[in-house]
């Protein structure tokens, strides 16, 4: 849709977050005030999710993400499915998000680089913005939903009390977002699809619309607070 000469998104769009744990439902909380208001403004559906939904311990809530894409591929669902973690952010409330998107409306997945120089599948999968009006952006959640199921065990994930522990053999536990890599990377079809966030929008510490919080920056406790204090000076002081 065109508003004043400059294209706009009619997709509909839902935002999700979900945690599970103390530490991630406290982040989960501080910032519900701030995300629920701009889904309100720009006619988003708001989705927090607080629990496990594949797994047996808190931290596997990380996947929780890719059950609910696989949800809505079964629905027959379209639209832009924006995804921030627990610990991240919306610092301009007033960022215009259906004009970006709807500048980006033919790519399937925006999203930043998981860091400086990275390779380009090598994106960061804690905010990213997948389009499911697109014929890729459904196979991307399709194949992350199947690649996850296919790696990670029951079993696997019983056994995993701690976040990503090493396995048995001493290799690494398959993170999600790496899982989501190999998809990136096995397809180049699909990379063709993707648009890197390069100018600071979206920036793991540093985003001007979303910033994420992340473990370098302190333990989850220093980690609520500048959440805290972050939210209570887009509200006004309050708390």
């Amino acid at each position: 849709m065109l508003i004043d000469g400059i294209v706009h998104s009619t997709q509909k769009m839902i935002l999700a977050q979900t945690a599970a744990g103390p530490a991630y439902e406290a982040m989960l909380a501080a910032t519900d005030p701030v995300h629920r208001a701009f889904c309100a403004a720009n006619d988003i559906d708001f989705r927090p999710f607080v629990g496990v939904r594949r797994g047996y311990h808190p931290w596997q809530a990380s996947l929780n993400r890719i059950e609910m894409l696989k949800d809505l591929l079964d629905a027959g669902w379209r639209g832009w499915f924006l995804y921030l973690d627990a610990d991240a952010l919306i610092l301009q409330p007033d960022f215009d998000i259906r004009r970006f998107l709807g500048r980006r409306e033919a790519y399937a997945l925006v999203a930043a680089p998981g860091a400086p120089d990275a390779e380009r599948w090598a994106i960061n999968n804690g905010v990213f913005f997948l389009n499911l009006g697109h014929e890729l952006g459904r196979e991307i959640a399709w194949r992350w939903w199947e690649i996850t199921r296919q790696t990670l065990s029951e079993d696997m994930l019983r056994t995993a009390v701690e976040p990503w522990q090493a396995l048995p053999d001493g290799r690494p536990f398959p993170d999600d977002q790496h899982l989501l890599q190999i998809v990136l990377m096995r397809h180049p079809h699909l990379l063709d699809a993707l648009y890197l966030i390069n100018d600071g929008v979206v920036r793991l510490g540093t985003g001007r619309f979303i910033r994420q919080y992340l473990r370098v920056l302190g333990s989850p406790a220093d980690r609520l607070e500048r959440i805290r204090a972050a939210v209570a000076e887009l509200l006004g002081g309050r708390r």
